[in-house]
């Protein structure tokens, strides 16, 4: 199993308008080998808005498969467009691949992809699978 991060630094006050756009399922969720999406939240000692997108997936192929997917690259299009526009500018970019700086006069400042191995995860003893004898 593999997560995925992806660390977008926000200018302040343009957090929630980003955050909102993961409210709702979309594409992803209905890729084989997706297991489950958190969008986290904290401001970074610059003060600027930093969200955390992380996806689960059950291998690498899973995930390869959506980045690589016409349903990844058109929904990463309109949200460039989206996040500019509710910004009240027009779009000028894109924050791909750790590109500081990426979105110059939006709200994006940059962003940086990050794959982990999940090495160990926990559920509470009630949601965990009973021991065999």
């Amino acid at each position: 199993m593999i997560l995925v991060e992806n660390r977008i630094e926000v200018k302040k006050g343009f957090g929630e308008g980003v955050m909102e756009r993961f409210r709702q399922p979309k594409m992803v969720h209905t890729f084989p080998g997706f297991v489950r999406m958190d969008v986290l939240h904290s401001v970074n000692e610059a003060g600027n808005d930093e969200i955390r997108v992380c996806t689960t997936w059950e291998n690498e192929d899973s995930f390869q498969a959506w980045a690589s997917s016409q349903a990844f690259r058109g929904a990463h299009g309109r949200r460039d467009e989206e996040t500019a526009r509710s910004a009240g500018e027009p779009p000028s970019g894109q924050a791909r691949g750790g590109s500081p700086q990426a979105n110059e006069g939006g709200p994006v400042i940059g962003n940086k992809v990050t794959v982990y191995q999940v090495f160990v995860s926990h559920l509470p003893e009630s949601a965990a699978p009973a021991e065999q004898a």
